[in-house]
């Protein structure tokens, strides 16, 4: 990074610290909501001392008392779903027409602005860039139906509305960041909901015979080997964008992953490093 881009990323870090840029109104109804699921789901789904554990504790502690205005600045999501996007990945965006587009960020959960560019955030420009190895491929409008495995707050979902693809969209999450991605995509806007699912009930991933892309970008690849094997026996899809780790708590995910594209005769696969995250790939499929 040059000394220029350093000192813009420096000046938006200090507008975005001391200035509340991204002011919008809480919907009570909506926040009401989501907090009382949140009780609903403490008062009866243990947690265990894992590090998903202690964030899924973590986080449920937030929405009970925290501030949802500035929810995206949360130690939790900043930690587990926000990356800032380098230069080449901005670049690469801009050049996509239906990407480009589609980038302009909202103001709900206060996010911080890119420092390329202020009308969007470097969390958003990651998420499309990721879509930008997908579209390199084949079209938005050659699938029907949407299946993302961990959906962070709601972004990728969200990108994918402003791309005006309004197909089926279902999120599989665990139960508290179901809660979370409803309410910031009602907060964004209520269209946003329609004929989105969310959901932790695998029964509820392959309820239809549509062209299905699923999307895993670094969660499919942080699950065991066992975990994988049941969720692939929930569902079938003809198109794939999923982001990997070489290696995850002794898991070679290389290995794993050239195995997996041989299960899928209907499909064709492509592994591509990604040249400014070392050791980390994008696997991509298209329906033959």
């Amino acid at each position: 990074m040059n000394i220029i881009d350093r000192l813009k990323r420096k000046y938006v870090f200090l507008i975005h610290k001391y200035f509340q840029i991204n002011q919008f109104e809480i919907n009570k109804d909506y926040l009401k909501i989501l907090q009382d699921e949140i009780c609903i789901i403490r008062d009866n789904i243990p947690l265990d001392t894992s590090s998903w554990g202690n964030n899924r504790k973590e986080i449920r502690k937030a929405i009970i008392k925290g501030d949802l205005s500035d929810f995206i600045n949360w130690d939790v999501i900043q930690r587990t779903m926000f990356f800032e996007a380098p230069r080449v990945e901005y670049e690469t965006v801009m050049c996509n027409s239906v990407l480009s587009t589609a980038i302009n960020e909202s103001k709900v959960g206060n996010p911080k602005r890119y420092y390329l560019d202020m009308s969007t955030s470097g969390n958003l420009i990651h998420h499309a860039y990721s879509i930008s190895q997908l579209l390199n491929n084949c079209d938005i409008r050659d699938f029907n139906k949407v299946i993302e495995l961990g959906g962070g707050y709601g972004s990728m979902c969200r990108l994918f509305r402003n791309m005006n693809y309004f197909g089926k969209y279902i999120i599989y999450d665990l139960p508290e960041f179901s809660a979370l991605q409803k309410f910031y995509l009602s907060s964004v806007d209520t269209k946003y909901t329609d004929n989105t699912v969310f959901s932790s009930d695998l029964n509820k991933l392959n309820d239809d015979n549509i062209r299905t892309l699923f999307i895993a970008t670094w969660s499919f690849s942080e699950m065991s080997i066992e975990l994988r094997e049941q969720l692939l026996n929930y569902m079938t899809f003809d198109y794939c964008i999923i982001a990997f780790q070489e290696e995850f708590d002794g898991i070679d995910n290389v290995d794993y992953f050239n195995k997996f594209m041989n299960k899928y005769k209907h499909i064709n696969f492509n592994i591509t490093p990604i040249e400014h995250l070392r050791n980390h790939y994008y696997l991509v499929g298209t329906k033959k």
